[in-house]
């Protein structure tokens, strides 16, 4: 594998992989020097100092793309074109055309694009999808989901530019539980949203964002997304059946469902706790569980290189979750279209692509 970007996240991408079997870090790509020397040192790595050179090499099955979205298009489209699977961080981009575009790329060019959706690989979640299999609460109904923190948090300043990001809390934070909704939902049928950004005040950029959707057979389910929230981080996600309830947390990893046997039925309840997880968090902070769930995700790539049946989320999955966000916020971003207006830059692979 290639990884472009050695930032904090490519750092744990790379910690990741020095534990995956059947994977191997080969080669690294970064602007500044000295952080793509800290990642490659311990792997034996090359370092590319342009990454186009880095996507040329013959050697590499699989490029991971981890870079701000601004460069997303770009180098995924490219990566594709040069005969490699690629893994996307999220969002996959910062607007539904070139999440499409990327898309297509990975049909042409019959290779696999990942959308870096590890929440799906949460102790938490895993449990619930089993869970949910199971049976345990019947047949689906709707969802409930919810996230948010205090944008305050992450001082980061592209993480509150459109033009990198292509929106706010939706595309940020919210992307997670767009797809973890859309996971459990199955299908998505039909979009509504709004979305507002009075307390920030950042440029097209919402505090807060809400999504309604309702999937082909009428299954509904509700997503927030704040960047105000005061208490702290918060993910949430409900399941909600005939039979029953399950609850999913993050930070901490709690599961827990409510079922009966029957409709209207007397109820159990059961906590699944994982303190396994819950110590390793204390001791080495919530990127321990990171790195663990990069490892089962890096896992389930490779199944999906290879054409095998995978978990890991696709480039289509990408696509959707852009859908919804741009969709939510649409009428919020039009508050600032102008003549002014952002227009998003075009790269020449795009362009390419697009003829």
């Amino acid at each position: 594998m290639g990884l472009i970007g050695c930032g904090e996240i490519g750092r744990l991408r790379a910690a990741a992989i020095e534990r995956t079997s059947g994977v191997r870090l080969a080669a690294v790509s970064d602007i500044d020097p000295e952080r793509a020397g800290s990642i490659a040192k311990p792997h034996s790595a090359s370092i590319d100092r342009d990454w186009r050179e880095l996507i040329r090499r013959p050697e590499l099955n699989a490029v991971i793309v981890s870079t701000p979205p601004s460069m997303h298009a770009e180098m995924v489209v490219a990566a594709l074109g040069a005969g490699k699977h690629v893994l996307c961080e999220k969002p996959l981009g910062r607007s539904v055309e070139e999440c499409r575009i990327m898309v297509e790329a990975a049909r042409t060019s019959n290779r696999f694009l990942a959308t870096g959706f590890n929440y799906r690989f949460y102790p938490s979640v895993e449990k619930a999808r089993a869970l949910l299999d199971s049976g345990i609460i019947g047949e689906l109904d709707h969802v409930r989901s919810y996230t948010g923190y205090s944008a305050k948090d992450h001082n980061h300043a592209w993480l509150h530019d459109a033009e990198v990001m292509g929106g706010g809390s939706l595309r940020d934070n919210g992307i997670h539980l767009l797809d973890l909704t859309c996971y459990f939902l199955g299908d998505v049928a039909e979009i509504q949203g709004a979305a507002s950004g009075g307390i920030w005040n950042f440029r097209k950029c919402e505090d807060n964002g809400y999504a309604l959707l309702r999937s082909a057979t009428g299954k509904m389910a509700s997503v927030e997304s704040s960047w105000t929230e005061w208490r702290g981080y918060r993910f949430q996600v409900e399941l909600h059946g005939n039979r029953g309830c399950i609850r999913i947390s993050c930070f901490p990893m709690v599961t827990e469902v409510v079922s009966a046997k029957e409709l209207g039925g007397s109820t159990t309840r059961k906590k699944y706790f994982f303190p396994f997880v819950h110590f390793m968090e204390h001791l080495r902070s919530y990127r321990w569980v990171v790195v663990e769930s990069f490892i089962r995700e890096f896992h389930e790539f490779r199944l999906a290189a290879l054409g095998q049946t995978s978990k890991v989320a696709t480039g289509a999955d990408g696509l959707l979750t852009i859908q919804i966000a741009e969709e939510s916020a649409l009428r919020f971003q039009s508050q600032f279209d102008s003549p002014g207006s952002i227009k998003t830059p075009i790269a020449s692979p795009l362009e390419k692509a697009r003829q």
